[in-house]
């Protein structure tokens, strides 16, 4: 009974230990010194320059950092894997690779994680749950003042929803960016180490058609009554592109394309990642073999599945039987690596009597989704691909699409449907994400978009809503209310739950009668005119408001080019019956285009369109408009 007793006190003695508050600074002064380990790695040694210098941003202390050799003291904050009392319980193998813990053991506090960069990302969890920082965008910052910083009781162990969490956009790559939102960049890009060899589209690394393709057309795909094997332009007319695939049962594909990965790997041995996937086409092979294989794991009958990407042609999505039993071969042959393939257009549909193998990664795309509404319900033909490649693995990078590809500007109202997507995923065994936003710079709410989604990357679940509101504050100031107002009025009119389905490869003037109608448009411009008075005084803030009001100019320059005359036209009739350009888009248009270049938009179209680009395209169509069409 005695031992009980002396157990019970023990135990509430240390709760009352870790329940004490913890006062880091007060008035300017702090007892507190930062620790770190005597072997500090360089993970370890930039999270405690980065906790001392936003500390002092915020109290005006400077703490300084000593190492785990030194005698210890009561008031110390132990950053890494620190050689303390307060640190011999942590489970480091709990955290993984990017999992972190934020805990208080009496008056001292541990700041630790994953192996990777968990101790920088606990380091910026820390200052953003719980001393209020944000980091809203690269160049925009809230960093509170405190004479006192006091802290409570605190056990917060964080692991991440997804393994690899990539925010495709331009804004994102400043690397302290990458670091607070806890970013990866397959391309390793903005601070962070990539793990990937070859990412996408690589069956022309593996086996060039410029190399075999005369000399071996059988190692092609076999359609329409003969074999293909050469190349044809890109999409974008930039260069040249393989016509077709590979034809995946002949013996001799797999061993040069297992040879010349060899070969890319012996040149980037660190890459766990290497990408083993069709080309960007759906010209799969139709040999006797390959069609045998298909149809053998087909987990449907021929013409059930018909997809169609860009509105186009419909294709049928009959070609991962003999793609998956071609990479597990691969798979086998490099059983330390993951090998990586596409589950994308004709290869999207998950088979039957066949599974990926345990270093077999998925890549699944929901490229021909709608983005009105949640894929769950908005596209149930992609869920149930989803819900049935869960049921064959969890190594599944989902590649979803954010933003309109052929016209970045354009108002695209998707911010609704961006967290149930990601619970869903989360929910059917997805384990990494990649997030295909703007890869140029600008575009439609680039620096919302982005910022919602990082954080929810990390956590599905978060609070959206407050999130929404608590960027809009840091980042438009006084207009923060209307650009609320505008957002709201935006998405309640994007035909959620009616037949109208909005693409990413979709433009404005499609969009005339629902979102982007005259009424509308009207609307939201005397919101704009309103948000901008209030900030006029703050020119960050003010620029900040007119590059959110590019969309609506955008739409409206879009549409008068559609319509060509009538109210909404780009012309009015002369005295002469002639077309005359209407003074007032003219003036639109110089205004847009000149606040695209003043603030670094790169492109109006992805890969194609610079601001000047456009403004060129404009002005001839306003010139001639039977010779020239703008655009794209």
């Amino acid at each position: 009974m005695k031992k009980l007793f002396q157990l019970l006190l023990l135990l509430l003695v240390c709760n009352t230990l870790m329940a004490q508050e913890i006062i880091l600074a007060k008035k300017g002064k702090s007892l507190y010194t930062i620790v770190i380990p005597e072997k500090a790695t360089v993970v370890e040694i930039e999270a405690a320059k980065v906790l001392q210098d936003y500390l002092y941003r915020i109290s005006g202390v400077t703490l300084p950092v000593s190492f785990d050799s030194a005698e210890a003291t009561p008031a110390e904050i132990l950053v890494g894997r620190v050689n303390r009392p307060e640190t011999a319980s942590v489970d480091y193998t709990a955290f993984g690779k990017d999992g972190l813990l934020i805990r208080t053991v009496g008056k001292k506090l541990v700041i630790t994680g994953g192996d990777r960069k968990g101790v920088i990302y606990g380091v910026y969890s820390f200052l953003d749950k719980y001393l209020g920082c944000r980091k809203f965008s690269a160049d925009v910052t809230h960093v509170p003042e405190k004479k006192v910083i006091s802290l409570p009781a605190i056990d917060d162990l964080q692991l991440p929803a997804f393994s690899f969490r990539e925010t495709y956009y331009a804004e994102v790559l400043d690397p302290e960016y990458m670091n607070w939102h806890k970013l990866h960049s397959f391309q390793g890009k903005g601070g962070d180490k990539s793990e990937w060899g070859y990412w996408v589209h690589t069956f022309h690394n593996l086996l060039d058609p410029k190399e075999y393709g005369e000399t071996h057309p059988e190692y092609f795909s076999y359609y329409n009554g003969k074999r293909h094997a050469g190349m044809i332009p890109s999409w974008d007319g930039s260069s040249y592109q393989p016509e077709a695939q590979l034809c995946l049962t002949n013996p001799e594909v797999l061993e040069i394309v297992c040879r010349n990965l060899q070969a890319a790997i012996d040149k980037q041995p660190e890459a766990l990642y290497w990408s083993v996937s069709q080309n960007d086409n759906v010209n799969y092979c139709r040999c006797d073999s390959c069609a045998a294989l298909d149809k053998k794991y087909a987990a449907f009958t021929a013409e059930e599945k018909m997809l169609s990407t860009h509105g186009g042609d419909k294709y049928l999505a009959l070609g991962m039987g003999s793609l998956l039993e071609f990479v597990n071969q691969v798979a086998d042959r490099f059983p330390d690596k993951i090998i990586s393939t596409l589950a994308y257009q004709y290869t999207r549909v998950p088979p039957k009597g066949i599974v990926p193998r345990k270093n077999v990664n998925i890549m699944l795309c929901s490229i021909e989704s709608s983005r009105n509404d949640p894929m769950e319900t908005g596209d149930k033909p992609f869920a149930e691909d989803l819900v049935g490649w869960g049921k064959l693995t969890d190594n599944i990078l989902v590649w979803d699409y954010v933003i309109r590809f052929s016209n970045l500007l354009a108002p695209f109202p998707n911010l609704r449907i961006l967290q149930p997507n990601l619970q869903f995923l989360h929910k059917n065994r997805v384990s990494a994400m990649f997030e295909q936003g703007n890869r140029d710079t600008g575009g439609e709410f680039a620096d919302l978009r982005a910022y919602l989604i990082s954080r929810m990357l990390w956590n599905p679940d978060i609070n959206l809503e407050k999130e929404m509101d608590e960027f809009l504050t840091g980042y438009y100031g006084a207009a923060a209310p209307d650009i609320r107002e505008y957002i709201n009025l935006l998405h309640d009119n994007n035909q959620s739950g009616k037949e109208v389905k909005m693409s990413i490869f979709g433009k404005p003037a499609d969009d005339k009668e629902t979102f982007l109608s005259a009424a509308l448009l009207e609307r939201y411009n005397a919101i704009f005119d309103r948000a901008l008075k209030k900030v006029k005084k703050y020119p960050d803030t003010w620029v900040r408001v007119k590059s959110a009001r590019l969309p609506v100019d955008y739409a409206i320059l879009e549409i008068a080019k559609a319509e060509r005359t009538g109210g909404r036209g780009a012309f009015t009739g002369g005295d002469d019956n002639r077309l005359k350009p209407r003074p007032e888009i003219v003036k639109m248009l110089h205004e847009f285009v000149y606040h695209c270049i003043r603030t670094g938009v790169s492109r109006i179209t992805e890969w194609h369109t610079t601001p000047k680009e456009y403004l060129e395209q404009y002005l001839a169509y306003l010139e001639n408009p039977d010779a020239v069409t703008s655009g794209k």
